[in-house]
């Protein structure tokens, strides 16, 4: 009987703990711990925010729409602002082949909205300040105190830019999305130097 019950319990708390694990995709501890989602998967869901604070979902952006989807780190990054830049060029391009472009940061929607009037940026941003799309897409990871302060010594505040304390960044993505919401290409890369040349983007859209 004894044994019955204890088992009995050990069942209830790995049933808690499985309940638990399965919850909203958590911060890896490093860009190497992260782990970006593959071709072939279905997108998932995640609130984001335009330029303008109002509120929307990335199901909403692509549903039924060739979606090139484009995480970066934020309009403070220099390597961001060239690959941007790139992408710009680009664009006539890629909406040609009948796609839309989106790119996604963890901006505030303040933050992204100086950073496209800056820029000039002719395709849609959006703001994903609490990580929700960076999470669900594996690329969230915690950036090191030591970073941090490195980069406030540059001059560059992840708290100011993102409205967020949480002091985490995606790694640098493309993916492209089919208008079932399928990912048909992705490429990510754990150094954020690396960025995908747009002519790959656009040989890879179907």
């Amino acid at each position: 009987m004894v044994r019955s019950v204890i088992l009995a319990s050990l069942a209830a708390s790995l049933i808690v703990t499985s309940t638990a694990g399965g919850g909203e995709p958590s911060i890896a501890k490093s860009a190497e711990q992260t782990k970006p989602i593959e071709q072939g998967t279905q997108i998932p869901d995640a609130t984001l925010w335009d330029a303008k604070g109002e509120e929307t979902t990335l199901k909403r952006l692509t549903e039924g729409k060739t979606t090139v989807l484009v995480f970066f780190r934020g309009g403070w990054c220099p390597i961001c602002t060239r690959h941007t830049a790139q992408l710009i060029k680009a664009y006539p391009q890629i909406q040609s082949k009948g796609a839309q472009l989106v790119a996604i940061s963890p901006d505030s929607p303040a933050s992204t909205s100086n950073n496209k009037a800056k820029n000039s940026i002719p395709f849609a941003i959006y703001s994903d300040s609490d990580l929700k799309a960076s999470k669900a897409f594996g690329l969230a990871f915690q950036v090191d105190d030591a970073t941090v302060k490195k980069y406030k010594g540059f001059g560059i505040d992840l708290e100011s830019a993102s409205g967020r304390d949480h002091h985490a960044l995606p790694i640098p993505a493309v993916y492209i999305v089919d208008a079932t919401g399928k990912i048909v290409f992705a490429h990510s890369d754990l150094d954020y130097k690396n960025r995908l040349d747009p002519a790959s983007i656009i040989e890879k859209l179907p």
